[in-house]
């Protein structure tokens, strides 16, 4: 019985690691199955089965104050957005909202040197930038292909510059802040080929798998020391008691003898 709650233990770890493997993806908070990504132009591995990028368009209103509401504009799907905070665009003379529109596009200008990562997408608005102004553009890519390392944009027939990275505030986005609305990508240098930054997950399961079996083999390698530190702490079991068969016995008198 005293070797039970570190059999528990043990029975808990194997039974996390069996759950871990047979659950679908999601099982470990934070780094659920993203949905399969929508390609403009598909690697030939994902031909088969992608679906088009989807558009979005949104409007913001002028407040009371003259200002531009904020707020984010996102493609249907998810994949591409924009965020403005308040007066980031010029207020339209007669107070009209803004419009403002994203697009994936199939045909851009060579990115020469550049590996794309993601769809290309095209930001516009029916009002300006305010001076000194600018806007969050955040992408989404796909978990099966290494992450871009940084957000390129480009005008009318380019070329493309580098507009860096701001990081993400999800698993497989990334973000930067920008001056102006213009057509952007996820990109990395060419050269980089399968070193780019990012991590694949395989799917979604294979970090929960991972962490799973290193709290196995930290129970199974705790598990002796446990046990030793438990014995070590029993008190001694007690002396067993008197054998009452050893006290000693009065001898019977002969007869005749005196007392």
């Amino acid at each position: 019985m005293k070797r039970k709650p570190a059999l528990l233990l043990l029975l808990a770890a194997v039974a996390y690691v069996l759950a871990a493997w047979a659950v679908t993806p999601g099982f470990y908070d934070g780094f659920t199955q993203q949905q399969p990504y929508r390609w403009t132009n598909p690697p030939p591995a994902f031909k088969n089965n992608n679906q088009p990028p989807l558009s979005g368009r949104a409007q913001a209103k002028v407040a009371a104050n003259g200002q531009v509401d904020p707020g984010t504009v996102a493609t249907d799907d998810g994949q591409a957005s924009v965020t403005y905070a308040p007066g980031a665009f010029v207020a339209p003379a007669d107070r009209s909202p803004v419009t403002v529109s994203i697009a994936p596009v199939a045909n851009y200008p060579n990115p020469s040197g550049l590996q794309v990562a993601t769809n290309v997408y095209c930001f516009t608005a029916s009002a300006p930038l305010a001076q000194g102004k600018d806007v969050l553009i955040t992408l989404t890519y796909s978990d099966q292909l290494p992450a871009p390392a940084d957000i390129y944009d480009y005008r009318d027939q380019g070329p493309w510059q580098k507009l860096g990275s701001t990081g993400s505030a999800a698993p497989f986005t990334i973000s930067v802040r920008s001056t102006g609305l213009s057509c952007f990508a996820g990109a990395y240098p060419a050269k980089a080929g399968q070193n780019a930054q990012g991590t694949r997950l395989g799917g979604g399961q294979t970090l929960p798998i991972i962490v799973a079996a290193a709290i196995l083999i930290l129970v199974l390698a705790g598990l002796p020391l446990a046990l030793l530190r438990r014995r070590q702490s029993e008190p001694p079991p007690p002396p067993p008691p008197a054998d009452q068969s050893s006290e000693p016995r009065h001898r019977k008198r002969r007869p005749g003898s005196r007392r």
